[in-house]
């Protein structure tokens, strides 16, 4: 059985739209329909005590046959194809060529040692909710009744703009 997933991309090193779309190519080998995905979005950094490059994000929906903690594996797995260094945490944010982050598997409410779903940061991130706005603008997090709309006007102000297509057009 299919279940469809939502997964946010990030950028802020390199060519960061390059990096996420070639990371949601790759995500698109797993999916088992056609690829969604929202504009590639440009968004100031939050959280971090430095100075930082902007970041590139965007949310992108597949359909997977896997569990949520293998689909987690090979996401891991891609991120380290595409050049991200995971070492001992010793900073809570750190600029990264790709991050992607399970945001929602099939509405499941899952918590164990790696992995917690809904993603349990994504509903206070503008840089999540206005990409899945434009992709499944009628979306719900499965553990809560706010819209996505009411979820961007509570979320901490972000300065945004879309900047272009994720997948290409044409």
């Amino acid at each position: 059985m299919s279940i469809g997933v939502f997964l946010a991309l990030g950028s802020n090193l390199g060519d960061s739209a390059a990096i996420l779309r070639l990371a949601s190519n790759e995500l698109s080998v797993f999916s088992k329909t056609e690829l969604i995905a929202s504009s590639i979005w440009k968004s100031s950094p939050e959280g971090f005590t430095s100075e930082v490059p902007e970041f590139f994000n965007a949310v992108i929906y597949i359909t997977v046959e896997m569990p949520p903690e293998v689909l987690l594996d090979e996401v891991l797995l891609l991120e380290k194809k595409l050049g991200r260094m995971r070492g001992k945490k010793t900073k809570k944010y750190s600029s990264r060529l790709i991050d992607i982050d399970i945001i929602d598997y099939g509405g499941l409410i899952y918590k164990s040692d790696k992995l917690t779903l809904p993603h349990p940061r994504a509903r206070y991130r503008q840089f999540v909710l206005r990409p899945l706005i434009e992709i499944k603008p009628d979306f719900c997090f499965p553990d809560s009744s706010d819209s996505l709309n009411q979820l961007v006007v509570n979320a901490e102000p972000n300065r945004m703009e879309s900047i272009s297509q994720l997948i290409p057009l044409g």
